[in-house]
């Protein structure tokens, strides 16, 4: 009877050792989710970004991830034009790395293959030239007649290049330091009506 005791005292005390060497292990994040509220329906172009963009480090290929992200488009239309252009061009696309690391995340914008970038328009729609603009086509007429139109179409989003330091190029993500970067990509959209 005392053997018995004495053998279920030991399990009992391997069991609460092994419990306990469980629980040391944990883990916590925080998930982060920008926030801006605006209305308009007066101007004569609006553009609205849907959701906020994300990119995770995957180890496997050594790179981020991209992403496609979808916009809508309002136009107010021009009642006498013969003609409508609209064009996109990058405004702002760094992202920095949060503490003193200072390494930045350069972000690519695409629209169907045609890189958005800083020193030249990309023509998404122009009737003259019968550019059509994919997800947005139905703008093209009505950008010409008067009342509001909208449409909706995507960007795609990636990380295109990245600094260890803020000076220092790096073509190799495995070696950029741990932790996040954070900042806007910034898209001006313009419209010109043709009489």
């Amino acid at each position: 009877m005392k053997k018995a005791t004495l053998v279920l005292a030991i399990v009992a005390t391997l069991t609460a050792v092994g419990t306990a060497q469980a629980e040391d292990a944990t883990a916590q994040t925080v998930a982060t989710w920008s926030a801006t509220a605006v209305k308009d329906t007066t101007s004569k172009l609006t553009v609205t970004p849907a959701g906020n963009l994300y990119f995770q480090y995957a180890a496997g290929n050594k790179g981020f991830s991209s992403q496609q992200g979808q916009f809508d488009v309002t136009v107010e239309g021009g009642e006498t034009a013969t003609d409508f252009k609209l064009t996109s061009t990058l405004v702002s696309n760094t992202l920095t790395q949060v503490g003193t690391s200072g390494s930045t995340l350069q972000v690519g914008v695409n629209y169907h293959g045609a890189p958005v970038s800083k020193s030249a328009e990309t023509v998404m729609i122009d009737t003259s030239s019968h550019k059509l603009g994919y997800g947005l086509k139905s703008l093209a007429n009505a950008g010409k007649q008067p009342g509001r139109t909208s449409a909706q179409d995507q960007f795609d989003f990636s990380i295109i290049s990245a600094t260890a330091d803020g000076t220092k190029a790096v073509t190799d993500y495995s070696t950029l330091p741990e932790g996040t970067w954070t900042g806007d990509v910034n898209v001006r959209f313009d419209v010109v009506w043709t009489s």
